[in-house]
């Protein structure tokens, strides 16, 4: 195995984990509808991850834009998870205005969760993108 698939096959396999343990506690939070949000978040992006580290073989990119694609999309997810999981905590949901109905928090919490949870899809966007164009330059080199 490469050694730049370990990072997001790991990374993804303990977020699976924690989804786990959070859909276990989801009554306990101020939020339940979020934290149910937070959980399924985390199971569905830790299988993205380890299947986004089982096919990086085929991603054909430099290797500043190879680290890039891989840490910004981990770290996206990550930050996206976290921030809901902090707004089912904190009731904080002004970005996230679905699931945070009838719920309010104080402003830093809100603007730590509207930091995490836009911050996180930025970067998982950009890295995202970085990984279909590997995907797409390494399947044309193939041929």
């Amino acid at each position: 195995m490469q050694d730049a698939a370990r990072m997001p096959i790991l990374a993804g396999a303990i977020l699976f984990l924690l989804g786990l343990i959070e859909g276990a506690l989801v009554q306990s939070f101020l939020n339940p509808r979020m934290a149910l949000s937070a959980h399924l978040t985390a199971v569905q992006s830790g299988m993205a991850l380890m299947i986004f580290g089982l096919v990086w073989r085929w991603v054909a990119l430099p290797s500043l834009w190879s680290a890039m694609a891989r840490w910004s999309v981990a770290a996206g997810i990550y930050s996206l998870w976290f921030g809901l999981t902090l707004s089912a905590a904190t009731g904080a949901g002004d970005s996230l205005p679905i699931a945070g109905a009838g719920y309010d928090a104080g402003p830093l919490a809100q603007t730590m969760v509207s930091v995490l949870v836009l911050g996180g899809s930025a970067g998982m966007t950009v890295g995202w993108s970085l990984f279909v164009v590997g995907l797409v330059r390494g399947f044309r080199t193939e041929r």
